[in-house]
């Protein structure tokens, strides 16, 4: 069973207990004739993104791109697509960057199930390790990733033990979830810089 399988399970365990914002999701179907069209028309909206913004070094720059905006504000109407875009081994790493960055506001919960997708699919060879990097800890909201803000759920913190140990993620990156995030330093680092300009987050 692949890390997704049993976080599925851990889904539908926990969902009997917590609260509303955590609530068990049903498994993913197999694609059909429409999901594939689904996929390859936003395979082209990737695309044109990619020749709008060809360079990622400062991410916030796809918001220029409207095709982004849209995608951003409405992530779980293409979260299937985006998994499924992710796994395809012909796309650019460019690419797979851009929809990470694109699924960045789905819930907490289908965040998690969708790295965990990623995940499997840089363990396979089909994806690669910075777009894992990028799409889990995007730096377009620094300080309200989902995986920082929602460190304490079960399932966040067996996602972020899973990407701490994967050797091919930078130590750095991997000593922070260790040593910051699964510890609510670097959440906590956030809450205090909020203050200290005037913008008190609730935690």
């Amino acid at each position: 069973m692949t890390m997704t399988g049993r976080l599925l399970i851990v889904l539908w365990c926990v969902g009997a207990v917590s609260c509303d914002s955590w609530t068990p999701l049903p498994p993913p179907q197999p694609p059909n004739a429409s999901t594939m069209q689904e996929i390859d028309e936003f395979a082209r909206t990737i695309a044109q993104i990619g020749t709008e913004v060809k360079s990622l070094e400062l991410a916030d720059e796809l918001f220029a791109s409207r095709s982004f905006r849209d995608l951003y504000e409405h992530p779980q109407a293409h979260q299937a697509a985006a998994t499924a875009l992710l796994a395809r081994r012909e796309e650019s790493s460019h690419h797979k960057k851009i929809v990470g960055y694109a699924m960045q506001r789905l819930p907490p919960e289908q965040f998690v199930l969708f790295v965990s997708a990623l995940a499997d699919s840089v363990e396979r060879g089909d994806a690669e390790m910075d777009a894992l990097e990028t799409t889990a800890f995007a730096p377009l909201n620094w300080g309200r990733q989902t995986l920082l803000r929602y460190y304490r759920e079960p399932t966040v913190q067996l996602l972020l033990e899973r990407l701490a140990a994967m050797p091919g993620l930078p130590r750095d990156r991997r000593d922070s979830i260790r040593d910051d995030i699964l510890t609510g330093k670097a959440l906590e680092d956030y809450l205090d810089y909020m203050d200290m300009l005037g913008r008190p987050v609730e935690d």
